[in-house]
């Protein structure tokens, strides 16, 4: 007996593949999440040297009480919320409202209680010290006397007269 042959099924192989590579490059449309539409993420960035760790984030446009600064547990969050007045929206201006969050985990060698917070320029500097058992500090090297090599001979002490 012969096996039986679908005409169809030796066209749904190749037309498949004609399908998958036309569409792999196509982009894919999809609506906009709330994170696409809220403001655009800002550069935050942490760097440390042997006293403290700077937490840095650009912040333009807001105004230094548009800011806040908080710590929560470890984490120092950074929030900015920019609000037009009502009577300034409804004139047409096109930023009425801008918000910004960012956070970021502390080490644990970082002395929490001391931080400062600088905003100049549009951009907000943490400052957040080290510990100062954390800090370390330089330990100087003694040395003795060269002991003498195994198996060479003791000094002789000369004969007092």
């Amino acid at each position: 007996m012969l096996p039986r042959m679908e005409p169809f099924s030796l066209l749904t192989e190749p037309f498949g593949r004609v399908f998958d590579r036309f569409f792999a490059e196509w982009p894919m449309i999809s609506w906009p999440t709330e994170e696409m539409i809220e403001t655009p993420t800002r550069a935050l960035t942490m760097e440390e040297n042997e006293r403290e760790f700077v937490v840095r984030t650009e912040l333009p446009g807001f105004a230094p009480e548009e800011l806040a600064v908080e710590l929560r547990n470890d984490v120092l969050v950074v929030e900015a919320e920019h609000r037009v007045p009502a009577e300034a929206a409804a004139e047409g201006t096109e930023r009425a409202y801008a918000h910004v969050r960012r956070m970021i985990t502390l080490p644990p060698e970082a002395e929490l209680e001391k931080m400062e917070a600088l905003y100049r320029n549009g951009v907000l500097e943490v400052h957040v010290p080290r510990k100062p058992e954390a800090v370390g500090r330089r330990i100087p090297v003694k040395t003795e006397a060269p002991a003498a090599p195994v198996g060479a001979a003791a000094p002789v002490a000369a004969p007092s007269a």
